[in-house]
């Protein structure tokens, strides 16, 4: 071997070790620039207005919020004042009761008092004025997921009339009753599954 022959060999690894540093270098740096896992690039992009951001309005507001319904005893008064109130409206304006949001399908009393609705309805009668007169309303202790409502109901003699303001006949009222309103909580709020009626003095 020449005396030269060594420092060729030097020379040669190190162009060779240079070389393999600049393809590391290189391939480092393409695999930042095409946003590799765990480089910056790859994050998430920012949300756009009005989707939704991390404070979560969209959540809060959007449609699958549903408002916590109201378990109070207040709200199982208000519930039979809304019923009877209804009740009332609609023999006066000759429609139709609707009182599902405040009845139960299966309350028979509250079926025979929209039927009076109906029939009052399809005569093309209405009442002079309000028929139905609740007082006294209070709200026992709740159970779980039932209410008892106790309340008076005077039921007064109405004139009925036809749709030119007639008078027609009268509606004889009936006595003044006991009566109490068996409620049960549903999802949105409560709601008469029965009510039941006794004689009490005038």
């Amino acid at each position: 071997m020449s005396p030269s022959s060594p420092g060729r060999a030097r020379a040669h690894l190190w162009r060779r070790a240079l070389a393999l540093l600049l393809g590391m270098g290189l391939g480092l740096a393409l695999l930042v620039s095409c946003g590799g896992s765990g480089g910056p690039e790859g994050a998430a992009l920012p949300a756009r207005s009005g989707a939704g951001g991390p404070g979560g309005e969209s959540t809060a507001t959007g449609p699958a919020a549903t408002p916590t319904p109201d378990v109070s005893a207040p709200a199982a008064v208000r519930t039979v004042e809304t019923y009877f109130q209804e009740i009332n409206n609609a023999v006066r304006a000759g429609r139709l009761a609707v009182i599902t949001s405040t009845a139960l399908e299966g309350c028979q009393a509250c079926a025979l008092d929209v039927g009076v609705s109906r029939s009052l309805a399809q005569r093309g009668l209405h009442a002079d004025s309000p028929a139905y007169q609740p007082s006294d309303i209070t709200a026992r202790p709740q159970a779980g997921l039932a209410a008892t409502v106790a309340f008076t109901l005077r039921t007064a003699t109405v004139g009925l009339l036809d749709a030119a303001g007639r008078h027609v006949e009268d509606a004889a009222g009936a006595p003044t009753r006991a009566a109490t309103a068996q409620l049960a909580l549903t999802a949105n709020g409560w709601r008469i599954q029965t009510l039941r009626y006794t004689t009490a003095p005038s």
